[in-house]
């Protein structure tokens, strides 16, 4: 006697169950003590500055996702994030995020769904106006402002004229209103000689933190590094300007972001949240999930191939979580660290290779 449809049905269905149940577990092996299910929120490409090491050819405005596009993916989002246990956390970024007719409504809409949830806005700081400024004091936004230089002849060689005083000017309007300002420098070789000003212009600036993100040579940042105008710091030449960065904010009582790769290596205490594959998600304008925000290759569509299957069954997302990372996956230290999956893309063609930046 052979069994029924619905005998057969019910037994796969099962198996199914059994098996994403040890995916599920698995998944939270790798992630740990992690809490949250980052999502970084790119809405838009455009932007008004065009600085001298951008990783992105900004400009005019392409054809992205609508409201309710964005709508399909938080609902997935909210899905995958239910199912691996995670609380909701965002980054809204772009482009300049600000400037997008998205801004204002994405904002809302993530804090209907989440009312309190995280959300870390990315800004130039540059034009921000008061009805930008009232919303995120009302849904308690942190904005993170980048300050590529400590001054404004600096700043403004990579910025453009001007835009110095006028992110001074974001940032005071902000701390007016009561919202957290955080200021973020790229380190690179030429930067890295300036950290002590960094500390101070966000001392002066009544800055939350100072926060640094490493220089890799692509987009416009390439041709600076082959003209040798600027460049990426050497393995040995970053641990000192880490070192730096961790003595002076524990000096200045700034705190600075250490859950980055590499920073474990330093003090047992620190990384944990830098881990691609497995720790968040890069999401495009048009709704494409990444890697890393930098680089440009694309896992797939949410919106056409579901962000569960892309998350869960794409074969790099898979190694990452495996550990199957040429020189990383073997370390001690790759729980808590990763590696910078975006240097190594851009350094190897790979996000499989080791971290050019890692001294070990």
């Amino acid at each position: 006697m052979y069994p029924g449809k619905a005998t057969i049905y019910i037994a796969f269905s099962f198996f199914i169950g059994i098996k994403m149940n040890w995916l599920i577990k698995n998944l939270l092996k790798f992630t740990g003590s992690q809490k949250f299910l980052s999502a970084q929120l790119d809405i838009t490409n455009a932007c008004n500055l065009n600085c001298t090491h951008c990783y992105q050819p900004h400009g005019a405005a392409e054809e992205i996702l609508s409201l309710s596009d964005w709508r399909r993916i938080l609902d997935q989002y909210s899905e995958l994030a239910d199912r691996l246990y995670l609380k909701p956390h965002f980054g809204i970024s772009g482009g300049e995020p600000t400037l997008s007719l998205l801004f204002l409504p994405i904002l809302e809409e993530l804090s209907s769904r989440w009312p309190g949830v995280g959300i870390t806005v990315l800004t130039n700081g540059t034009s921000l106006s008061a009805a930008v400024v009232s919303a995120m004091k009302r849904y308690d936004v942190i904005t993170q402002i980048s300050v590529d230089g400590p001054d404004a002849v600096r700043h403004d060689v990579i910025r453009g004229a001007g835009n110095f005083e006028r992110a001074v000017k974001g940032i005071q309007s902000l701390n007016n209103s009561g919202v957290a300002v955080q200021l973020q420098a790229v380190l690179s070789k030429n930067t890295a000689a300036w950290i002590p000003e960094f500390f101070n212009t966000a001392a002066d600036a009544g800055a939350a933190a100072m926060n640094f993100t490493r220089f890799v040579p692509q987009g416009k940042g390439k041709a600076l590094q082959e003209t040798g105008e600027d460049s990426a710091l050497t393995a040995l030449e970053l641990r000192a300007a880490y070192q730096e960065i961790l003595a002076l904010s524990r000096k200045t009582s700034i705190p600075t972001a250490t859950n980055l790769p590499l920073f474990i290596l330093l003090s047992p205490e620190l990384g944990a949240h830098g881990k691609a594959g497995f720790q968040g998600l890069i999401i495009d304008c048009h709704g494409n999930l990444k890697v890393t925000s930098r680089a440009d290759f694309k896992l797939g569509n949410i919106l056409e191939q579901g962000l569960e299957n892309l998350f869960l069954n794409h074969p790099i997302m898979k190694a990452l979580r495996a550990g199957a990372i040429e020189g990383c996956g073997s370390c001690m230290f790759y729980d808590r660290c990763g590696g910078d999956r975006n240097a190594s893309f851009v350094s190897y063609g790979s996000f499989l290779k080791k971290d050019p930046g890692c001294w070990l």
